[in-house]
């Protein structure tokens, strides 16, 4: 396979501004200065600028395919979008559709099986220049330390995702082929499949090592990756792997620095501006700025939820929306009305059957010029981890591990979030499946819950279309692709099997035929389990 970076793009700046500088001067830096292949990094202020080259990316992927594929923002729409509880009109077309769709999008050969692959190896890349170079580069031997630990945080966090997307869950396919293990710089990059097992262990040992080197790292944004957020990943890992205690002891780590969850009036605010008004359970955040952003290619963008008092267009009020995504009628039956969350209203002056009989979701809103709606004002804020999933972690590996506190912890955020009638007296099976439930609605969008979830879970996936009857339910154009639907039953019903590998994607084609240590055989299935 050829090199997968020729070129770093950066600019000398001095070795403390990702430390010191403002969070505009970090997302905002200039890439004027470039540093071609083989160039020694030999000073803390030259690797950290190679880091905050390996951020932008991990951010806005701007490199690499658009939409649900560019930078972690577009996996959370990925994620769910792949699950049960979103619904994507056809009215934007482009990846998001087709994942909502279940095109063969996944499959070597139609070109869309490289976007995450190739998005997260150009990470890795990026990390793996800096982790090889930083023991003989020059500087502060703390900064160095911080630079180091947030390299290994990124590389353990793009391995995640690689092997997420790319093999069966951890519990099943321990020693099935995984991803390829490219740690440094200068290796072959002609490399087998490594296992599942083995990129775990890879997982586990970046983020440990990050965890140790980011001790008492005092990050300046919250965009930063400290030692919080390290502790947040392996308790999503531990999940995974069915390390229970490992779960518990990292996401109480973090939540109970986090613990003060939204309010009412925060959550229903659109879930924007958390890093400007300082939400207290956000761990995590990144922001859009002036020159790093999307367009209108975020989730804010695609959720159609324009307030009624602006009109029905997308072009109306200070919202940019692309009329696309609905909540599917099952997930809002899943609500109580006077929770916190619930925030599902239908498009009574809309006469498009396709738009007005679908449910409207508050969750993710950004206002833009009061104006009116200008693609170029697009810059939400995007919460990537937060307190509330840090304890619905401790409640599901609570509950497994039978110690009394998973009803407890499952209880606390369900207070939190106005629930009146609680879980209760539930214990093993009924109390994992509330646990599930309540993930799926307090995280929709997040990049944890939707198709990470049925494979952890290893549940299937299941829809119902829209009927006469039932108004609320997916377009046909998202059922057609999956096993049992039948369009003239009276109740449509569409799934696809525990584990089946078309929630999983196929080896890029340009891997497969540069790559000369894999075979055909290496490649994963289009289908079955």
């Amino acid at each position: 396979m050829k090199k997968i970076f020729k070129t770093i793009n950066f600019t000398i700046l001095a070795s403390s501004l990702l430390f010191m500088g403002s969070c505009k001067d970090f997302l905002d830096a200039n890439t004027s200065v470039d540093t071609e292949e083989g160039t020694a990094l030999s000073s803390a202020g030259q690797l950290q600028m190679v880091l905050t080259s390996a951020y932008r990316q991990l951010y806005f992927n701007d490199q690499g395919a658009d939409r649900v594929y560019a930078g972690l923002p577009g996996l959370q729409m990925y994620v769910d979008l792949g699950g049960a509880d979103i619904v994507s009109h056809t009215n934007m077309g482009g990846n998001q559709v087709d994942t909502y769709k279940y095109e063969a999008a996944r499959t070597q050969t139609t070109g869309t099986s490289d976007a995450i692959w190739s998005m997260m190896y150009k990470i890795i890349n990026q990390t793996n220049k800096i982790i090889h170079a930083v023991p003989a580069a020059q500087g502060d031997e703390a900064i160095k330390n911080q630079i180091l630990g947030q390299a290994k945080a990124i590389r353990g966090i793009c391995y995640f995702h690689l092997i997420q997307n790319y093999q069966q869950t951890y519990m099943i396919a321990k020693e099935k082929k995984g991803v390829i293990l490219r740690l440094d710089p200068k290796e072959d990059l002609n490399l087998p499949r490594a296992t599942v097992q083995q990129v775990y262990d890879q997982i586990l040992a970046d983020l440990g090592e990050a965890k140790a080197l980011l001790k008492g790292f005092d990050r300046p944004d919250k965009w930063t990756i400290n030692e919080d957020i390290v502790s947040g990943e392996l308790a999503r890992v531990y999940l995974v792997m069915n390390n229970w205690q490992g779960a518990l002891t990292e996401a109480t780590a973090v939540y109970n620095k986090y613990s003060q969850l939204m309010t009412r009036d925060q959550y229903r605010s659109g879930f924007d501006d958390a890093i400007t008004n300082a939400y207290p359970e956000v761990v995590w955040a990144m922001k859009f700025t002036t020159t790093n952003n999307l367009g209108g290619g975020t989730q804010f963008n695609f959720w159609y939820n324009q307030d009624e008092k602006y009109g029905e267009g997308y072009t109306d009020g200070p919202i940019y929306a692309f009329l696309d995504f609905f909540a599917d009628g099952q997930y809002e039956k899943l609500f109580e009305k006077t929770e916190d969350r619930y925030q599902f209203w239908k498009r009574t002056k809309n006469a498009n059957k396709e738009w007005s009989t679908k449910w409207a979701y508050d969750k993710y809103k950004h206002y833009g010029d009061a104006n009116g709606a200008v693609q170029g004002n697009t810059r939400p804020e995007v919460t990537l981890m937060r307190g509330s999933e840090m304890l619905l972690i401790m409640a599901e590996a609570a509950a497994h591990l039978n110690n009394g506190m998973g009803l407890t912890y499952l209880n606390r955020l369900q207070t939190a979030r106005g629930v009146k009638n609680l879980t209760k007296a539930a214990t093993g099976n009924p109390l994992l499946e509330a646990i599930y439930v309540e993930r799926r609605k307090e995280l929709l969008c997040e990049g944890v819950t939707g198709l990470y979830d049925l494979l952890r879970l290893q549940k299937p996936l299941t829809r119902i279309q829209e009927t006469p009857t039932y108004v609320e339910g997916h377009y046909t154009w998202g059922m057609t692709n999956l096993d049992g639907y039948d369009p003239k039953s009276s109740n449509p019903i569409g799934t696809l099997p525990s584990n089946d590998y078309r929630f999983i994607c196929q080896i890029p084609q340009l891997e497969m035929t540069r790559n000369t240590q894999l075979k055909e055989s290496d490649q994963n299935p289009f289908k079955g389990q």
